[in-house]
């Protein structure tokens, strides 16, 4: 009693009512009633949820997307774009030298001309005077050997009457001038040819339609014998060069004499062609080979066009074709056997885009079409959709 006299005494000394004590001593006592209450709900909602059974998911089950392919045809088919080009550019070179007389319109840069049409003319007079003077050497040369021809034929009378038992000796018969006599007459005869050809090329002329890519002739210039002065192409003799890989090479099983389709890209014509041959040597920077392709109809066509080139190859009958994706490696392929997964080896026969052609072969319940590791081969498929190729 005396130290609670004593306390109340103190409680005073500090100014602190002892109702106001015993309200702070409640609020307290509340704040921990509530943490107690809170602990007690955790460890009971805690232990609920370990004793409720949870669902164990299947970690042996691999989760897969099947196709299920069918039987079919398939045509072996090779897009490429080539280009148009001349088999081969001609120069617009004179064999004869002099000045340019005549010039025709059709020798101007991309103009056309017919075959045996005379583009220009070189001045003729001075070929001319010596077709002249080569056809006099010929009949002097002629002349010359129709003498000693007859002094043989003389010399040969007189030698029968002289030694009718003898025959006549190649000097008595004039044998040897007559060899070097004939001998002169043929050069004389070829000089005068030279000289008539030299002549005619004072005309310059193609045996060829076609088509002029360049030229620097015009009327009054010297021009020299051998010196170019623009280029032709002959326009019968167009082709299509269309660069093609190796790989695409070996599915066409060779590509020449194969038929072709030809699409005129700047225009959208489309032409029959039939493949005349392949190159010789791979491209040094590319790697492709070059196929050489002979359109059927060509005047529609002039170098440097770009066109597209179709080619079918062989034809294939009961075959499988598969997504690209369902391929592992160069020719695996995963199924679905009994449930499990499985991998087959199959034939590749064709690789054309986003799919793959194979021989027909056992699938199973259907190819995997998603990627699986390696450790999911033998392991019971979860399949998540299954679909027809």
């Amino acid at each position: 009693m005396q130290e609670t006299a004593e306390m109340d005494a103190d409680n005073s000394k500090q100014g602190v009512a002892p109702d106001k004590a015993w309200i702070g001593w409640l609020q307290i006592g509340a704040i921990a009633g509530v943490i107690a209450l809170a602990l007690f709900l955790t460890v009971v909602l805690s232990s609920g949820r370990e004793n409720a059974p949870a669902p164990a998911p299947d970690r042996n089950t691999v989760p897969v997307e099947l196709v299920q392919p069918r039987t079919t045809s398939h045509a072996v088919t090779v897009t490429l774009t080539g280009t148009v080009a001349a088999r081969a550019n001609v120069a617009l070179t004179p064999q004869v030298s002099g000045r340019v007389m005549a010039l025709s319109e059709n020798v101007r840069t991309g103009a056309r001309f017919n075959a045996g049409e005379i583009l220009f003319e070189i001045d003729p007079h001075d070929y001319e005077i010596a077709v002249a003077r080569a056809g006099a050497a010929v009949a002097d040369a002629q002349s010359a050997l129709d003498q000693l021809e007859a002094e043989a034929a003389i010399n040969r009378v007189e030698w029968r009457r002289e030694y009718p038992d003898r025959e006549i000796t190649p000097l008595a018969a004039r044998e040897p001038q007559l060899l070097a006599a004939r001998a002169r007459l043929t050069s004389a005869q070829a000089d005068l040819a030279q000289a008539q050809l030299n002549l005619e090329r004072t005309r310059i002329q193609f045996p060829f339609d076609g088509r002029v890519i360049d030229s620097q002739i015009e009327i009054g210039q010297l021009v020299a014998a051998g010196q170019s002065y623009g280029a032709v192409y002959d326009s019968a003799r167009l082709e299509v060069v269309a660069p093609i890989p190796p790989a695409d090479l070996a599915r066409l099983d060779g590509a020449q004499g194969r038929n072709a389709r030809l699409s005129i890209t700047e225009t959208g014509q489309v032409l029959d062609a039939t493949i005349d041959r392949e190159g010789a040597i791979l491209d040094d920077r590319t790697r492709f080979i070059d196929l050489f392709i002979t359109p059927g109809q060509i005047t529609a066509l002039r170098p440097g066009q770009f066109i597209e080139v179709d080619i079918t190859g062989p034809h294939m009958n009961a075959v499988m074709a598969l997504p690209e994706e369902a391929l592992v490696g160069l020719n695996t392929v995963r199924i679905v056997r009994d449930g499990d997964i499985n991998e087959v080896r199959v034939n590749v026969l064709d690789r054309p885009r986003s799919a793959v052609i194979v021989t027909p072969f056992d699938t199973g319940e259907g190819v995997v079409v998603t990627p699986v590791p390696e450790s999911a081969l033998g392991r019971p498929a979860r399949i998540l959709s299954a679909r027809e190729n």
